[in-house]
């Protein structure tokens, strides 16, 4: 039983349920089709479609690394459990990474994408994942 990476799994399917459930109602919903701009693929109505879809895409995403988290702390040993903890951690960062450097883009600061909950939970996730992988 590895806790860091059950800590880290458990952390990442409850952002899986806040993302999908609570952004699904404060976001997704309400993005109105007149504000949106066609694509090349449809007219509004398609662009809001297209961003449901990717908004879940990345909450099945999330899932599966804290899936995998959970598996190689609990069920899986060995050459299976190390190489599941590695991945995940590694796709952990990856996330925790693309928010956070967005946020401190967009927002022009180191410390702007951490006004929103999200990011640090993602790098307690990754670091936790890590800790747990190594």
């Amino acid at each position: 039983m590895n806790v860091p990476l059950i800590v880290a799994g458990s952390l990442a399917i409850l952002g899986t349920a806040i993302h999908g459930i609570v952004g699904e109602a404060l976001v997704v919903r309400k993005l109105s089709p007149g504000t949106l701009p066609s694509s090349p693929f449809g007219g509004p109505g398609m662009t809001k479609t297209m961003i449901r879809a990717a908004w879940h895409m990345a909450t099945i995403g999330l899932l599966t690394v804290g899936a995998a988290l959970l598996l190689s702390a609990a069920v899986l040993h060995g050459d299976a459990a190390r190489g599941f903890g590695l991945l995940a951690a590694s796709a952990a960062t990856g996330i925790a990474a693309l928010v956070v450097g967005l946020g401190a883009i967009v927002r022009g600061s180191p410390r702007s994408p951490f006004l929103h909950p999200a990011p640090a939970l993602l790098t307690a996730t990754a670091a936790l994942a890590w800790w747990g992988a190594l």
